[in-house]
């Protein structure tokens, strides 16, 4: 037993020294400011149009739905348009399974400032393997969307809130086409599996597209507001917003879009996984059992390590695969 709390206190005090040295990086990144800026008013008349038209348009969804998926790199034009013009295409990475566009499919989303989909890949590799389509997602900002001058997602959170909104908006509507699109193209199931801001994404997807088959959520953001305020992760974007006159009050108002905790997901429970890290300051366990639990009791399970770390992924397929068997022909790795 006294061995166990060794174990953990070096695990946690490691966890740390992980977390604090990429986060402290990150927000020199952010530094920069290559986000843009705006004041409180324009974050009050974006929040008050957006709460006054509701999660229906916030993040709606065309009706005529893109073709053309392929194997490997496909790319179309985004219905979301910004003033960055290579964030204005969707970008996927596709391997069809055994049986092509008729296998089950599940759609991969990568984690914040995400620089290599090589890991993404392997348990692509895996999924095909086991019957399945995979199809890699490029978050906004992220890999080929990323503008010129700047580091792979580092607009996401640049101290611009409604950048940062507008970004979260148009991952949930474009993951929610690309699902329909794999159902359109013959795929009998679709479903999501989704790291730390791929994990956000793939909550509120969700929450507003009916039809998933199941949802592997590994370390999400459950509350933007307590990973920016409440953890070390935020220096940058907390003394950039402050200085801008935007506190955490006026942020938070645009919670009930945003944070898959104020909604239900519009799959049953037991479809639902969530993986937290017993050590993660930016995704709180706690946050995340209480997220399980007013989810109707979603499958919480956890990892020694902190919001950075190789243990989650490969648990969180293990974890998959013995609490959803039914989802998974009977082949062996």
């Amino acid at each position: 037993m006294e061995s166990r709390k060794i174990i953990d206190r070096l695990h946690r005090a490691q966890s740390r020294l992980t977390d604090s040295s990429a986060f402290f990086a990150i927000g020199l990144w952010q530094l920069l400011g290559r986000s843009g800026r705006h004041g409180p008013q324009e974050w009050e008349r974006y929040v008050d149009e957006w709460l006054a038209r509701g999660p229906r348009e916030f993040f709606w969804v065309p009706d005529q739905i893109p073709a053309g998926l392929k194997e490997g790199r496909v790319d179309f034009p985004s219905f979301m348009v910004c003033d960055r013009k290579e964030n204005n295409r969707v970008h996927l990475r596709v391997w069809p399974g055994p049986k092509g566009w008729k296998s089950p499919a599940m759609v991969l989303l990568h984690s914040l400032f995400s620089a290599s989909d090589v890991g993404y890949a392997h348990w692509a590799s895996v999924l095909n393997r086991l019957g399945w389509t995979a199809v890699f997602y490029d978050l906004p900002y992220h890999f080929r969307r990323r503008p010129k001058g700047t580091w792979s997602g580092e607009l996401v959170f640049g101290g611009n809130l409604i950048r940062s909104a507008e970004a979260i908006r148009q991952a949930v509507s474009e993951t929610r086409m690309v699902t329909r699109m794999l159902r359109q193209a013959g795929a009998p199931q679709v479903g999501l599996w989704g790291m730390s801001l791929g994990g956000w994404v793939s909550a509120l997807t969700l929450c507003h597209e009916p039809g998933l088959a199941c949802a592997w959520l590994v370390q999400p953001i459950p509350d933007v507001a307590t990973a920016i305020w409440d953890s070390e992760g935020g220096w940058v974007l907390r003394r950039q917003m402050e200085q801008r006159g935007l506190d955490r009050a006026r942020a938070e108002r645009l919670l009930p879009l945003v944070c898959p905790s104020y909604t239900q997901p519009k799959i049953q429970p037991s479809k639902i996984l969530i993986v937290g890290g017993g050590h993660d300051f930016i995704s709180p366990p706690e946050k995340l059992k209480s997220l399980a639990e007013a989810w109707g009791g979603a499958h919480y399970r956890e990892v020694s390590q902190g919001h950075i770390g190789y243990q989650a992924m490969p648990s969180a397929w293990r974890w998959g695969r013995e609490l959803m068997p039914d989802l998974f022909d009977a082949q062996e790795l």
